[in-house]
């Protein structure tokens, strides 16, 4: 049985890293005061992070509908079985229009599964997903819950001003959030929405909580894999600090599909059961 995993540009990974099966992968559409990029394609992450820090209004949307209809038709005719993951639909409307495409045209050998998270997380659960089908499981999106449930995203930002841009928290929470300096410790929940585990008033303070959440929840599960991520380089130094002492499994850069929503000074991990 030839399979084909596809995955969409919010799932960010160290380069380099062979996921060991065919994939494919749909890449976002980001923008920069409204001139189109392809997400990871013609615009550098390092070239995405020097425009939010220049004052740059950025956006994201949804890959091109009709590539994404053309691919899966040519694909669904040179494959068995294709897994397509998304981003959370709570955070985009990726899953709705994939699921759309693969319903109009009656695409049968194509499954669409939301990861119910983003970035680290989504890498996570697609590194599963894969497990999983290599090994003769059938995925369905209750088997992918069950893998959400059994993982965490531990994250921060620098600044509560792009997830309020995009809707993801309150204006007044974001204004107390700047005046009292508060450092936000996120999530994403089972549901695959945006949440808040915690609230600190230094780094220091931020890094000791997201180590503690960590080893606590490392205790639940067997074999713990962890996916670390950063944004802006001097964002590595608090990401080293973070994951000090804890077996980790590769380390990712946070791409402009996801940076244009949490900003590009965040750093953070996915922890989950390991791979079988």
């Amino acid at each position: 049985m030839k399979t084909l995993y596809i995955y969409d540009s919010s799932v960010d990974y160290q380069p380099g890293l062979d996921f060991g099966v065919p994939t494919d992968v749909f890449p976002l559409k980001v923008y920069v005061n409204n001139k189109e990029y392809i997400d990871k394609v013609n615009i550098t992450d390092e070239e995405f992070y020097s425009y939010c820090l220049s004052g740059a209004q950025v956006t994201t949307s949804q890959p091109n509908r009709e590539e994404m209809r053309e691919k899966l038709g040519k694909y669904s005719k040179e494959y068995d079985n294709i897994y397509v993951v998304t981003i959370s639909q709570k955070l985009s409307g990726t899953y709705d229009t994939v699921s759309s495409i693969v319903k109009e045209d009656n695409l049968k050998n194509v499954t669409v599964l939301d990861s119910r998270s983003a970035s680290l997380k989504t890498t996570y659960v697609f590194y599963r997903i894969i497990n999983a089908a290599e090994n003769g499981i059938k995925v369905t999106q209750d088997v992918v819950q069950q893998i959400v449930h059994e993982s965490l995203l531990v994250f921060t930002v620098s600044t509560l001003e792009y997830l309020e841009r995009g809707g993801r928290i309150g204006k007044a929470r974001s204004l107390i959030g700047r005046l009292l300096k508060i450092k936000p410790i996120l999530s994403t929940d089972d549901d695959g929405y945006t949440e808040s585990l915690d609230t600190v008033r230094t780094m220091e303070a931020c890094i000791s909580k997201m180590r503690e959440i960590t080893a606590e929840f490392a205790k639940k599960v067997e074999n713990p894999m962890i996916i670390g991520g950063y944004g802006v380089a001097n964002m590595k130094t608090y990401l080293d600090k973070l994951l000090e002492g804890f077996k980790v499994h590769s380390i990712a850069r946070i791409g402009p599909g996801i940076s244009a929503h949490v900003g590009p000074e965040v750093f953070g991990l996915a922890i989950g059961r390991g791979l079988i």
